[in-house]
């Protein structure tokens, strides 16, 4: 049996490894084309952009793997299917369910892996990626140049181009206003012009070719009369210091939800809950002061606002027994105060539901390896064949699982479904049909049919 289980995973590892480079590839494209437009249009190095590519990966694996599992058990279970081998075990005996123990055990410790990456890699990889993104968009390096745009990127400078080539960075059609301090700004015209940068890579230096300058000078003649200047130029070059391509490393310690660890969304998660719970009881004292009834103080002032409270809430204004609607029509001064606290109240606690939606996707998305196995395995045994069919089926059931895992989220954030539920659905969806398809496909009557089944018929009644 151990040399089956051996055989069974080592034909899972080349459709594993394939299906995980195909949807990284795919989910790669749509970002590749913005990491080109760094490295041809807004000068960063290379260097920099591969690293930003590599931080980025951290997301996309996560992904990536629940869904090479799928292909990896449709196309090993498809292939047994067809060689006949699912057929010859069953002849000699062997339950299916010994069959799947390896690869569900491979799933599981796959999970595991993927629980500790998401929890301790991919914050820390996120968090590289947002720093470097702000570093990236803090220099002004071959400021991107956009035809038809105001650049305000230059210190003291904006200038607008008709026509520009990235490879090169020849503009045409080029019109500068130069700002002076307590005057009117200097504007230069010319047919074309380059940007270069100097060697240390801080100076911008604009060489403009057949132009005309157009001044008005701050000083003031005897009669009071201000002067107009119109130069004429072949070239002219304009040094811009402080505008270099220089990419100046910084520490941002601020963090946002998928950069920080399920400890970390926690304890967040927790500090906004007392900081919830601080604000009800002020709102609540407020409220009582100012002559509100109990009933509706209680309403005002929930310690949580869960789907079922939102929901008779709702129930309660469309049959008119509101006790909040009857305040605010009996104490029209209070409207605006209790729309301010609601708003305030629905913040918070779509803040809360956030984090916590963060905490469960840690481990509900690794889940679905386990998921996906108990999925992929008896449907493979029923496709026979590892060709188009397998691919359309994992894209099916992984844009489902996606689909839901979305809507799940903003669901959630909505507070229309509880955070953990939201994650979990479309496991205990999908697990519930794994389970289903399994145990039919290891000839195991599953304890519903059971049921059915020893239920006693129904008889007849005799003809009266």
């Amino acid at each position: 049996m151990r040399i089956l289980h051996s055989y069974i995973l080592r034909l899972h590892v080349v459709p594993f490894l394939l299906g995980f480079g195909v949807v990284t590839f795919i989910l790669v494209m749509d970002v590749l084309f913005d990491y080109l437009d760094l490295v041809l249009n807004r000068g960063v190095a290379v260097g920099v952009v591969l690293q930003l590519f590599v931080l980025s990966l951290g997301y996309i694996v996560a992904l990536s793997a629940p869904c090479a599992v799928l292909v990896a058990v449709l196309m090993t279970f498809g292939r047994l299917s067809q060689d006949n081998e699912i057929t010859a075990l069953r002849a000699i005996g062997v339950n299916m369910a010994s069959i799947l123990v390896g690869p569900v055990l491979a799933a599981l410790a796959l999970t595991f892996g993927l629980t500790l990456f998401n929890n301790h890699v991919l914050p820390e990889s996120n968090h590289a990626f947002a720093n470097l993104l702000v570093d990236i968009g803090r220099m002004r390096p071959t400021v991107k140049l956009q035809e038809g745009v105001f650049i305000t990127d230059f210190p003291g400078y904006n200038m607008l181009v008709q026509s520009v080539n990235g490879r090169t960075n020849e503009m045409r059609g080029i019109t500068i206003y130069q700002l002076n301090p307590g005057g009117p700004p200097t504007t230069i015209l010319a047919k074309k012009g380059f940007l270069s940068y100097t060697r240390d890579g801080r100076t911008a230096v604009l060489e403009l070719k057949d132009g005309e300058i157009h001044d008005i000078p701050a000083e003031e003649g005897a009669s009071g009369n201000r002067k107009y200047r119109r130069l004429l130029f072949k070239t002219h070059v304009i040094n811009i210091a402080g505008a270099g391509a220089i990419l100046e490393r910084s520490v941002r310690n601020q963090r946002s939800d998928r950069e920080m660890s399920a400890r970390e969304l926690i304890a967040a998660r927790d500090t906004l809950a007392a900081q919830y719970r601080q604000t009800v009881a002020i709102k609540r004292e407020r409220f009582r002061a100012m002559g509100v009834p109990r009933a509706a103080v209680d309403a005002l002032t929930p310690e949580r606002v869960t789907p079922a409270a939102r929901a008779a809430h709702l129930f309660a204004r469309l049959t008119g027994g509101d006790p909040v609607a009857r305040v605010t029509r009996d104490m029209p001064a209070l409207g605006t105060e209790i729309d301010l606290w609601r708003l305030e109240q629905n913040a918070l606690e779509r803040r809360i539901a956030q984090v916590t939606v963060e905490v469960h996707k840690k481990f509900s998305l690794p889940f679905a390896c386990v998921v996906f196995v108990l999925v992929g395995a008896p449907l493979g045994m029923r496709v026979r064949r590892a060709g188009p069919a397998v691919a359309f089926i994992s894209i099916g059931f992984f844009l489902f699982y996606w689909l839901c895992l979305v809507g799940g989220e903003e669901l959630a954030t909505r507070l229309l479904l509880p955070p953990w539920l939201a994650m979990w659905l479309p496991n205990i969806v999908l697990g519930a049909i794994g389970i289903d398809w399994t145990l039919k496909a290891c000839e195991i009557r599953p304890p519903w049919t059971r049921r059915a089944a020893s239920a006693p018929p129904v008889r007849a009644a005799a003809p009266a």
